[in-house]
């Protein structure tokens, strides 16, 4: 097996505390020799010291300084949870000295660094992958299955629904914060990326704030002419919903990422698909580690990353431009 994985946590916030959580539950299942759980960084004290009372965590297991954490020979490995303007800094620091990496997505603000980030853990041979999480969706997974078997026929479209009502965080974007999951599922179902995109999107809340929209609509074209319509919205009251349609020749397949339930519609009937259902979180930490061990191949590698980001880099560019674009030739 070699030597242990020790990982270090970047991030203390929501998701942080989430991933901690995982983290510390797979220490306690995986085998002595496999991984160690080194603890949790963020210079943010109130908030390491509310997530280590959390989870109730020794003070040794908490720390402030970033640098010298990724200065740390015992730390094999970083799981990145940090605002999202901090990825590329952080990963590149990262790599330069060593560190195996699961970075959250967006991967980076740009596609240029989300390549060159990618580009530096293949030269550095380290294992980069990124937080798109719903690969490792049982639905989902189940779902990429049918398609493989043509079940429901060629795929003529597909309409993705990302609804939520959120606190609004400042300088949050919606299309480099909420837009990256639907982007990714497509090309996890289709194998496919956009040849042209076009968005429209409205800031109800914040109308002053420039880049700062509180809804979306995102319209792609696949190059085999599949296309996808995505619905975006953090003011939606209420409801909270991660609803996939893809529309094929004979049926229509309906994913309920969250609830993890599948519905195939096909003339006047509806079937209900057996999925076992999982825990993301836990599925994308294990393969982390087997892909550091050489016992997987990534799933969420860093070139789906960055295919990914320069999808949202044309998508934010369709905004700004008012205007259709092409993303592929």
């Amino acid at each position: 097996m070699g030597k242990k994985v020790s990982l270090a946590l970047l991030g203390a916030g929501y998701w942080g505390s989430k991933l901690a959580h995982e983290y510390i539950t797979f220490q306690k299942e995986a085998k002595n020799e496999e991984f160690s759980f080194f603890g949790i960084v963020d210079p943010d004290k109130e908030r390491l010291s509310k997530i280590g009372d959390l989870l109730n965590l020794p003070s040794s297991m908490l720390f402030t300084e970033v640098e010298a954490c990724l200065k740390n020979p015992e730390v094999d490995a970083v799981h990145i949870a940090t605002p999202s303007e901090t990825h590329y800094y952080l990963a590149h620091q990262a790599l330069l000295d060593n560190k195996h990496i699961l970075l959250e997505k967006p991967m980076a603000m740009s596609s240029r660094d989300a390549f060159k980030l990618a580009r530096l853990a293949e030269k550095n041979g380290r294992i980069l992958l990124v937080g798109h999480i719903f690969r490792f969706n049982a639905a989902l997974i189940r779902a990429r299955e049918i398609l493989e078997k043509s079940a429901i026929g060629k795929i003529n479209y597909l309409q993705l629904s990302w609804l939520d009502e959120l606190k609004l965080i400042p300088k949050r974007d919606i299309i480099f914060d909420l837009l990256p999951h639907p982007i990714d599922i497509i090309n996890y179902l289709t194998d496919e990326w956009p040849a042209s995109i076009y968005a429209h999107s409205i800031s109800y809340t914040r109308p002053t704030e420039r880049e700062m929209e509180d809804m979306a609509f995102i319209v792609m074209e696949m190059p085999d002419r599949t296309s996808a319509q995505i619905t975006l919205s953090w003011i939606q009251p209420g409801i909270r919903e991660r609803i996939v349609m893809v529309t094929g020749t004979e049926a229509t397949m309906s994913i309920d990422t969250l609830s993890q339930d599948i519905k195939v519609f096909n003339s006047g009937e509806e079937k209900a698909v057996p999925v076992i259902k999982n825990n993301t979180i836990k599925s994308m930490v294990t393969h982390f580690v087997d892909c550091i061990y050489g016992a997987d191949n990534p799933k969420n590698s860093s070139l789906v990353g960055a295919m990914t980001v320069n999808v949202l880099s044309s998508a934010r560019r369709s905004l700004n431009e008012k205007r259709g674009l092409r993303v592929l030739e």
